[in-house]
């Protein structure tokens, strides 16, 4: 069983000029329910959360609406720092017991004997997560790639699903998109393919791992797309992108 600790989080990264956007009243008092119906999620920070639910981000429904969880399982120092972004980025839609402190959970491996760490922040539960909520999961709870995927993922979004999922490979790039199926995995690839026309097209493939199905971008695309989305990269996650 997972022990719970609580513990101060201080920002510890400089953040862009979004991160200084104030996207909607910050809360501080306890909301009505008409208090909530106005709270909107804006742009940028739609597309970013796009990106992020393609990545670690998730969605609980909760008393009829939903709110959002992010976590981070590595506390290197640069992990940290965006998560520090991210964090940020949501701090509208925090409580005013999360705008002071982040949850911290540690847990020991039964199998290994090893210890491991995490850190995570929760939202209210809003009717604005709400729609982003019947776009990503089914009516058996699970999460999925929506239809109109093309309609939603930005060069933005793109930047922040890379900095969720994405690994340097053979001076190619690889996007985990394990917990999807082949058929969500094909219409992820079709998305990216598109994503910078008339520019580019981006040139990608689907591999199958031992943990499921994951996209490749090609080395000839890499430079192009690193171009795009480079100014919407947090500095800490650049190395993601860039093989040296």
């Amino acid at each position: 069983m997972g022990i719970y600790i609580y513990i101060k989080f201080d920002l510890i990264t400089s953040v862009s000029l979004i991160c200084k956007k104030n996207y909607t009243t910050s809360v501080n008092k306890r909301l009505t329910k008409v208090d909530r119906s106005k709270l909107s999620i804006d742009s940028p920070l739609s597309e970013i959360l796009i990106g992020l639910l393609l990545g670690d981000g998730h969605l609980q429904c909760r008393f009829g609406n939903s709110r959002f969880i992010y976590g981070q399982s590595s506390l290197r120092e640069h992990h940290l720092n965006y998560f520090s972004h991210i964090f940020d980025l949501f701090k509208p839609f925090l409580s005013k017991e999360y705008l002071k402190k982040a949850k911290s959970r540690s847990f020991v491996d039964k199998r290994t004997k090893n210890t491991y760490s995490s850190i995570s922040f929760s939202t209210l539960t809003l009717p604005c997560f709400t729609y982003y909520r019947y776009l990503f999961y089914n009516i058996h709870n699970n999460k999925i790639v929506p239809l109109n995927i093309n309609q939603l993922l930005t060069p933005r979004g793109l930047a922040y699903w890379i900095m969720d999922d994405g690994s340097l490979q053979n001076k190619g790039l690889h996007l985990s998109t394990y917990n999807f199926s082949y058929e969500e995995v094909i219409v992820l690839k079709n998305t990216l393919e598109n994503l910078f026309k008339p520019d580019f097209l981006v040139k990608c493939s689907i591999h199958n791992h031992k943990k499921g199905y994951r996209i490749y971008i090609w080395e000839e695309s890499i430079i192009s797309v690193r171009n795009h989305i480079f100014k919407y990269m947090h500095k800490d996650m650049l190395y993601k992108i860039n093989p040296k």
